[in-house]
C-alpha cells in the first residue's frame, strides 16, 4: 500500500531533533557568528540537517539577512542559445565560470505569461537570489530605475544609463577601440572617413561608438578629417550609400554592424569596387550570426565572455562588501586586424 509523497523536513523538525530552539537553527544555517553557539549545539544542528537532508528555503533565508549563495540572471529578452555562436552564449559561459570560481550558484529568471517583467503585482522574484546580472539590449528603463530604489544588488551587463541615481554595470569600451580604430584610419593616409549605421543610433552602445569616431578626429582638423555619419533605415539603403561614398570622396567607412559591411562589400563589388583598394572598411561588432561571407574584417570584438565574468565578480563585491555608491567598469574590446584595410590609393 502506497504511503504517499514523504514530508519534507521543516527547520522546527530540526530544532526538535537536535534538541534546540527553532531560532538556534536559524542561526546556524545563516552563518551568524556575532551570536555565542557551542560548537557542541551547532554540530548537532548540521548532523541533524545532514542525515534529514534539510534544504533552506531561499526566500526565508533572505528575510533573515543572510547569503544563499545564490546570482540571479535576468535577462529582458530570451536568451537561451541554439548554437556556441549565439549572441548571449559567451555572457552567460563568462557568468558560469565566475560563480562556480566565487562558490555561487546561478538562477536563471524567466518570463511569466510570456511578458518579461522584473515587478509583477509590486513584487520580484529577483529576491530569491542575492543579487542579479541584468542582460538585454532593449531593456525596461522604469523597471531598472525602480529596482535601484529598492536597494536590491543588481550589475547591469552592458552601459545602462538611467534617470537619478546611477546603477551599477559593467560595459564594453566601445569607444577607446572605436576610437583607435578610426585613428588607424587617419594614419593610414585616409582624410574623409565616414560613419555608417542601420538604425536610429539611439541605443547606448551606438552613441558610445560614435563617441569615440569624434574623438578621434583631431579638434584643429575636424572639418578637413571628419566624414559625414549615414544612418539607414534598412540594409536596402545600402547601394545609395555607396553612391554617396563614391561622389563624396570618402575612402574609409567605419560600419556599425557587420551586416552593413556586408551588404556595403556585395554593393562594393557589384561597381568593380575592391576592399580595401578602394574602399577601406571597419567593423564595430562582431555579430556571427550576421556574417555570410568569410571576409577577414579589419574591427573590434565585442569581449562578452571577459563582461559576464567581470559582472560577476563585481555584483559578488557588492554583495559581500556593500557600497553606497554604484560601480562602473569597462573591458578593453580586443582589436582584430583583419585585412579590410589599407592606405588609399593616391597615399600608396
Amino acid at each position: 500500500m502506497s504511503r504517499g509523497p514523504v514530508r519534507r523536513p521543516t527547520q522546527a523538525d530540526i530544532a526538535r531533533l537536535a534538541g534546540v530552539s527553532q531560532a538556534t537553527v536559524s542561526l546556524v544555517l545563516n552563518e551568524r557568528n556575532d551570536v555565542r553557539i557551542s560548537p557542541s549545539t551547532r554540530e548537532r544542528v548540521l548532523t541533524a540537517i545532514r542525515e534529514w537532508g534539510y534544504v533552506a528555503n531561499a526566500s526565508a533565508r533572505s528575510l533573515a539577512g543572510g547569503q544563499n549563495k545564490i546570482i540571479g540572471v535576468y535577462t529582458f529578452e530570451p536568451v537561451f542559445p541554439t548554437t556556441s555562436v549565439d549572441f548571449y552564449f559567451p555572457f552567460l559561459l563568462g557568468m558560469e565560470q565566475a560563480a562556480a570560481d566565487l562558490g555561487y550558484d546561478l538562477l536563471m529568471f524567466t518570463s511569466v505569461g510570456g511578458q518579461r517583467q522584473v515587478f509583477r503585482d509590486g513584487a520580484t522574484r529577483l529576491s530569491l537570489a542575492d543579487g542579479t546580472l541584468l542582460l538585454g539590449r532593449d531593456p525596461n528603463i522604469e523597471e531598472i530605475e525602480r529596482l535601484r530604489d529598492t536597494g536590491y544588488p543588481f550589475v547591469y551587463v552592458g552601459h545602462r544609463e538611467v534617470s537619478g541615481a546611477p546603477v551599477s554595470y559593467v560595459a564594453a569600451d566601445y569607444a577607446g577601440a572605436t576610437r583607435l580604430l578610426t585613428e588607424r584610419l587617419l594614419g593610414l593616409g585616409h582624410r574623409r572617413v565616414a560613419y555608417a549605421r542601420i538604425g536610429d543610433g539611439g541605443a547606448q552602445p551606438s552613441r558610445d561608438r560614435e563617441k569615440g569616431f569624434r574623438e578621434a578626429t583631431p579638434a584643429g582638423q575636424a572639418r578637413r578629417l571628419a566624414g559625414p555619419v549615414w544612418t539607414l533605415e534598412s540594409p536596402d539603403d545600402v547601394p545609395g550609400l555607396l553612391t554617396e561614398i563614391r561622389h563624396g570622396g570618402v575612402t574609409a567607412v567605419v560600419a556599425e554592424q557587420v551586416l552593413l559591411a556586408e551588404e556595403l562589400l556585395a554593393a562594393a563589388h557589384r561597381h568593380e569596387m575592391s576592399v580595401p583598394g578602394d574602399l577601406s572598411v571597419v567593423v564595430l561588432g562582431d555579430s556571427t550570426g550576421a556574417r555570410r561571407t568569410g571576409t577577414p574584417w579589419t574591427g573590434l570584438v565585442v569581449p562578452r565572455e571577459q563582461m559576464g565574468r567581470r559582472a560577476t565578480h563585481l555584483l559578488v563585491r557588492l554583495l559581500e562588501t556593500p557600497e553606497p555608491q554604484a560601480r562602473r567598469e569597462y573591458v578593453e574590446c580586443p582589436l582584430e586586424p583583419g585585412a579590410t584595410v589599407a592606405p588609399p590609393r593616391r597615399a600608396q
